[in-house]
């Protein structure tokens, strides 16, 4: 033959820093090397490769890794130089039971005395140990799964009863506010069920040296797809297809296309500790909703608007300000006058109220008005003024630096009605009338004054019982 005898071995790794880098491993071999140390040390022991599935390339970089045996691993292979016994080639391991834990200081066993495992180190607890299946506790299922690290550290950081969201109710408003059932929701249970379903020999597991886990279980009505971290994040699809996903630390999501999120449920949001922080640096946000929006705000609310602010209700709008309520339209725009239905063109800045039906409004207290110019009211029917509930005591009154007129249309009329009329001024008081100007009193009409001038035109007619000048 070409290549000798084929000669196979049965061996132990006691170096996996392979210095080239390359996934070589020495191993102390049963039958040609002793596990006497100081006869052959770790250091002379000759260098194996490994023999990798056809599923890897094997070559730029391309395939599996194969540097997944550890110090202390039991491993088969065969002599490439046949009976020369140098170039050991391996061709994979083998597991069992681990019975026994080394000290380091012979051959055949992990120099480091690290492994097997038997829970000396704090972050070996709930991992194998020496005595037991060199299988992962998650592939053996049931009781013994419940014992491993990444499950115990599941159940035990079960998020539970965390409150949905409520409607507030509003003072005033008699309609009924729905009420979210159930009112708390919880993460499902680790595996989908309260005690672990595997079932051995269902569960392909891959279990890391620092712990992290990767599980493929096939278990008939318990299958899952499971990938955990040692920090106690993970990912698992359940029996059911729900998908479970935990992020001990920060979570990062980058998407530098479109992102399309479709939910035909319900979609809940709860953010416990901190803020949300949305910000939309170019395009716009569309919303469209078909129901209500029942919103809560606990404390202040900060909206600023840089362009137009546009409501439409096709409905009713109730506002109930508990507090004060302040108002500024500061008219400050350059934009062109705009068009406002059954007003026409009025000025930028403005502040247009335009209401097509009735409008009330009920002051409790006092009500102040401050105009610094022009102040127009215009009604198509009767204006009318009421005020005070005291006579004598309350009474309505205009005070004006500059002119009061009243005027009314040629076919139309002034009248006052009092239990007195007082019209008093401190310099001339004139009535000019281009008709004819009439008083008549029930009682006796008194006219005081220093001098009194009457012109007329044409006639001066005064007609009494008794006429009394002094």
């Amino acid at each position: 033959m070409i290549y000798g005898d084929f000669t196979w071995w049965l061996g132990t790794v006691e170096d996996v820093n392979d210095p080239e880098k390359i996934g070589r491993y020495k191993v102390r071999i049963l039958g040609y090397h002793t596990d006497d140390k100081s006869v052959l040390p770790t250091e002379d022991l000759p260098w194996a490769m490994t023999v990798q599935p056809t599923s890897s390339a094997a070559m730029s970089g391309i395939g599996n890794t194969n540097i997944g045996l550890l110090n202390g691993s039991t491993v088969v292979g065969f002599f490439t130089d046949s009976n020369e016994t140098q170039l050991p080639i391996i061709m994979g391991s083998i597991g069992g039971v681990d019975s026994v834990k080394g000290n380091g200081q012979t051959g055949f066993q992990d120099p480091s005395a690290t492994y097997p495992l038997n829970a000396l180190r704090p972050q070996d607890k709930g991992r194998n140990q020496v005595g037991e299946s060199s299988l992962s506790r998650l592939a053996r299922g049931g009781k013994t799964a419940e014992k491993h690290v990444s499950l115990a550290a599941k159940r035990a950081m079960r998020v539970k009863d965390q409150p949905f969201a409520q409607p507030s109710n509003i003072d005033g408003e008699s309609g009924a506010f729905p009420e979210v059932n159930p009112a708390t929701w919880s993460e499902p249970h680790a595996q989908g069920s309260e005690e672990s379903k595997t079932q051995y020999p269902y569960n392909n597991v891959h279990e890391y040296e620092s712990g992290h886990v990767q599980e493929f279980d096939d278990t008939p009505g318990s299958e899952r797809i499971h990938t955990y971290h040692k920090s106690g994040s993970f990912v698992e699809f359940q029996p059911d297809g729900s998908r479970v996903q935990k992020i001990v630390g920060d979570d990062f999501e980058i998407v530098y296309g479109n992102k399309t999120l479709h939910v035909e449920g319900n979609l809940n949001i709860n953010v416990t500790r901190g803020d949300v922080n949305i910000k939309v640096d170019k395009g716009d946000v569309i919303e469209d909703y078909a129901g209500n929006i029942y919103s809560t705000v606990r404390k202040g609310r900060y909206s600023k608007v840089v362009g137009n602010d546009m409501l439409d209700v096709l409905s009713d709008q109730k506002i109930n300000i508990s507090g004060s309520r302040y108002t500024v339209v500061n008219c400050a725009t350059s934009s062109p006058p705009i068009t406002i239905p059954f007003i026409g063109a009025v000025p930028s800045g403005s502040d247009i109220l335009l209401v097509k039906g009735t409008q009330a409004t009920t002051v409790a207290s006092n009500k102040t008005e401050h105009i610094g110019n022009k102040y127009a009211v215009t009604t198509k029917g009767k204006t009318q003024f009421t005020v005070g509930v005291i006579p004598n005591q309350q009474g309505f009154a205009v005070t004006t630096l500059g002119n009061i007129d009243l005027a009314a249309g040629s076919t139309s009329s002034i009248s006052t009605s009092a239990g007195q009329t007082n019209i008093a001024s401190v310099l001339n008081t004139n009535i000019d009338t281009g008709g004819i100007l009439t008083m008549t009193t029930v009682g006796a009409q008194l006219n005081s004054a220093a001098s009194a001038t009457y012109n007329t035109g044409t006639l001066f007619d005064v007609n009494a019982t008794l006429i009394t000048l002094n």
